[in-house]
């Protein structure tokens, strides 16, 4: 490459110079073997970026985990259009704010800054300006996300933990709900301090979650991004089971499970063939519970359907096969809207007023309301 006038080394240089104000023990030689590497690869997505420059440039993992934050707030601000020396400025801090370290916002010029690091004193709109953009994405429709976008935020926002639910029992522990004095007397018999109080602490498991994608003509547009977001979600998830249905179900579980989410979404698009037809939600409904009730779903699973709820007819084929479900999960049924129907009540066909009296309804417009529904599926949420 280039380094004469060229951008892209540029932009690296001013990113290697911002890692070194976030301790990173980086020289000159480190930045050619990072320019050496990316000509060696070839590299021309951010994917291939982000590992080179990873592994020339990060030697613990404590560098791994604050390098990803860095080179995504770094990625967001490129993508910018004009983005001015201000807004550059303010890199340090979306990293801080990400990793909660507001010893770090001691100098939020670090990006473009001095080799020092040495900067005058910014004032605190700045660093509401370096999370702006990351805001703007959280809060856009879905539907106007680019592969890129979510890809982003799905790096920004990994889940800490799987969905679980409490099971059968329970087991001793220093935390958790009611005290059990049987348990702390045994092991003050057996040696241990008398001050130590044991309680009965729920068991766990993952949850059992089943998900029905709707991927009919009127929800073409939420069809990748929701593919993307369960993609991500199925690493974390053992308990997820993915299916898709416009005119007839069809399982994507297995497709989903591809390491590689262009191939996952490849995979999905041969076998969901109905896609961009009507929509059968009671039909399908039908079938899944002839199908796996019982079997792949038990009665302490949890069903979720992502749908606009339109579907033509009665909705007589909704109301009682929503019913069953509610009835044999125990309430453990919800209805995600992508669009913003607020009230149940407002909702315009028979069918989607069926739906919503036999499932806990929630609207998930942008990916915020996304995140927000799926971590309340979490059963130990409350506990």
């Amino acid at each position: 490459m280039n380094s004469s006038g060229n951008p892209l080394v540029e932009n690296l240089y001013g990113f290697l110079r911002g890692l070194r104000s976030l301790q990173f023990d980086l020289s000159h030689d480190d930045f050619s073997s990072a320019i050496h590497a990316l000509e060696m690869t070839g590299a021309t997505d951010a994917d291939t970026f982000y590992r080179v420059l990873q592994t020339v440039w990060c030697k613990n993992r404590q560098e791994v985990a604050l390098f990803e934050l860095a080179f995504v707030e770094w990625l967001l601000l490129l993508r910018q259009p004009g983005a001015n020396q201000v807004v550059r400025e303010t890199f340090l801090s979306g990293v801080a704010r990400r990793r909660r370290q507001d010893g770090i916002l001691t100098n939020p010029s670090w990006f473009m800054g001095t080799g020092d690091g040495r900067a005058e004193p910014q004032t605190d709109i700045l660093l509401m300006q370096g999370a702006s953009q990351r805001e703007f994405l959280d809060s856009r429709q879905l539907d106007r996300l680019t592969d890129e976008e979510m890809h982003l935020l799905m790096t920004l926002y990994r889940p800490k933990r799987p969905l679980s639910m409490p099971s059968h029992g329970s087991r001793a522990d220093v935390r958790g709900g009611s005290w059990n004095p049987g348990e702390t007397m045994r092991r003050g018999r057996e040696g241990s301090e008398w001050v130590r109080l044991y309680f009965d602490r729920p068991r766990v498991e993952p949850l059992a979650l089943t998900v029905l994608l709707d991927m009919s003509g009127s929800m073409a547009g939420y069809h990748r991004p929701l593919l993307q977001f369960l993609h991500a979600m199925m690493r974390h998830e053992r308990g997820l089971k993915v299916y898709a249905f416009s005119t007839r179900l069809t399982s994507l579980t297995r497709a989903l499970k591809h390491f590689h989410v262009d191939r996952a979404l490849a995979e999905v698009s041969s076998l969901a063939t109905d896609r961009g037809g009507g929509t059968r939600i009671g039909e399908s409904l039908q079938v899944l519970w002839q199908r796996e009730r019982g079997q792949g779903i038990s009665s302490r699973s949890t069903l979720v359907v992502v749908s606009d709820g339109l579907e033509e007819g009665d909705g007589l084929l909704v109301d009682r096969w929503s019913g069953r479900w509610e009835s044999y999960l125990h309430r453990r049924t919800h209805w995600w809207n992508p669009f913003e129907v607020v009230s149940p009540g407002a909702l315009s066909t028979p069918s989607a007023r069926f739906l919503a009296r036999h499932a806990h309804y929630a609207v998930v417009p942008h990916f915020k309301a996304l995140l927000e529904a799926w971590s309340q599926l979490d059963g130990m949420r409350a506990l």
